[in-house]
């Protein structure tokens, strides 16, 4: 009797850690990762626009405002916007610019957004609120520059207002 009571709550204490606690949400080339939180509610940590696949093409319609207050619209997301941009703030150490002229890749890393040109072309857009030892990057989104901003992490609410709603959620487990 003693064991079967220690097994049972052995298995409702397994089953407690093995429900799912990641969501990945996919709407045609955005990726969002997020953490299902309590009452089954989800916040989404980072947005990943293009893949090599299906690249960024410009149809979704977004802003961000970056941790240092600066706004870009993807209206112009090119990357003689972003350059000089990246440029002052690499004085800063708030951006990174790396270039390989073989390939013609360029990727820009500004307070937790990152931009990947390929032959001057964007092809992929990631967001992310970043931790760095005694920096902590959170950019927010919107709809549009003049929608409100919010955060990362972001409810799914607030991803279906900009992107509409996703073409498949997909949950899972990780320690």
């Amino acid at each position: 009797m003693k064991y079967t009571v220690i097994s049972f709550i052995c298995l409702l204490l397994l089953m407690g850690c093995i429900t799912p606690n990641l969501c990945r949400w996919y709407n045609a080339n955005i990726e969002a990762n997020g953490a299902i939180r309590r009452k089954n509610k989800v916040v989404f940590y980072n947005i990943r626009i293009g893949t090599k696949e299906f690249p960024y093409d410009g149809r979704q319609t977004f802003a961000i405002r970056l941790p240092s207050g600066v706004v870009l619209s993807s209206d112009d997301f090119s990357e003689s916007k972003v350059h000089p941009i990246a440029s002052a703030m690499s004085t800063t150490g708030n951006s990174i610019i790396k270039h390989d002229q073989a390939s013609g890749k360029s990727e820009y890393f500004l307070e937790g957004v990152s931009f990947t040109y390929e032959q001057k072309q964007l092809t992929a857009i990631y967001i992310s609120w970043v931790k760095l030892p005694g920096k902590l990057h959170i950019p927010e989104i919107a709809k549009t520059v003049n929608d409100t901003f919010l955060p990362l992490p972001v409810p799914e609410s607030h991803l279906i207002e900009i992107f509409g709603p996703p073409d498949k959620k997909n949950e899972s487990f990780v320690w």
